[in-house]
């Protein structure tokens, strides 16, 4: 009794070539939306870095009200510039009225794309408030 064994056709891969694109697809995919989500977060970072700078913009040069003037303006530049890209934010501003420094900081979460993750996002800006002396 001769066996003789069944060899496919040279030109037929038995499907290996679907299996390895298929791969190389789900790959591709997760590289691209881990670039689109590192920029998304790096997008998220330089507005509220923004926000803070031009809070303590703002801030500095208004002594009597800083504190006030550098959260309003943070908080509108936010709400123009913002949109959906920052969520949940939160703006912090204080005057240490001994050494005249003031600091904004402006925190809140990116955009994500997974559901349920949530990337904060925290940025300052420091700066002395101008003082009129005699």
């Amino acid at each position: 009794m001769d066996v003789q064994l069944l060899r496919p056709d040279e030109s037929e891969r038995g499907g290996s070539t679907s299996v390895e694109m298929a791969q190389l697809w789900l790959a591709m995919l997760l590289m691209i939306s881990a670039v689109v989500q590192v920029a998304l977060v790096f997008y998220a970072g330089q507005l509220a870095l923004t926000a803070a700078e031009d809070g303590l913009r703002a801030g500095r040069y208004h002594q009597a009200t800083s504190a006030a003037d550098a959260r309003r303006d943070a908080e509108a530049f936010l709400r123009r510039a913002a949109g959906t890209s920052l969520g949940s934010v939160e703006v912090a501003a204080e005057l240490d009225q001994a050494t005249g420094v003031l600091r904004v900081r402006v925190s809140g979460d990116a955009l994500s794309l997974v559901p349920g993750v949530a990337l904060h996002v925290s940025k300052e800006a420091v700066g002395a408030v101008e003082r009129v002396t005699p």
